[in-house]
């Protein structure tokens, strides 16, 4: 199972690459249509639940706010690009701030970490250009969304069959 999904991951990557455009004008249905099931899924979740209705508030309140969006996806189409692109360019800057920090607590270990602050450098860089020029960014970034997919399921088959770092 899990190579077939480092192979659907290094596909999707592939396609990502090489059908940028057509992916980027296709993305808000499909994101939409995943966003409208998984919030029909939480919140179908949330009413089975009987009594725990307090506590699982959470899943509720996600699931209505991921149909919510899902659908606004779906009816604007290629009008949602904008709000996605900023969208992801926020989830952008929150993984460089997450680098950020890695690589200052290397620094207060006295264990320099030169990759940690690269990724930060990098992860903010794309994430500024996105953030202040969402639309014309986007396809750009599905090219890079390929390349790390790509990247993903290279480690994961890594890590997966040891056999395949030369090992036999």
């Amino acid at each position: 199972m899990k190579r077939f999904i480092c192979g659907l991951f290094a596909s999707i990557g592939l396609l990502c690459i090489i059908f940028p455009g057509p992916i980027t004008v296709g993305l808000p249905y499909v994101l939409g249509g995943a966003m409208v099931l998984a919030g029909i899924l939480y919140c179908i979740a949330y009413f089975r639940k009987g009594g725990a209705w307090v506590d699982h508030s959470v899943e509720l309140a996600n699931g209505f706010v991921l149909l919510t969006v899902g659908i606004v996806f779906i009816i604007h189409g290629s009008e949602s690009i904008g709000p996605m692109g900023t969208t992801w360019a926020i989830i952008g800057i929150r993984k460089a701030s997450k680098s950020l920090s890695r690589a200052i607590q290397a620094i207060g270990t006295k264990a320099v970490s030169f990759g940690s602050f690269a990724e930060f450098l990098i992860r903010m860089t794309f994430s500024s250009m996105l953030l202040l020029y969402p639309t014309e960014k986007f396809e750009g970034h599905i090219i890079l969304l390929g390349l790390d997919l790509i990247a993903v399921s290279i480690r994961l088959t890594k890590r997966c069959s040891p056999a395949l770092d030369g090992e036999e």
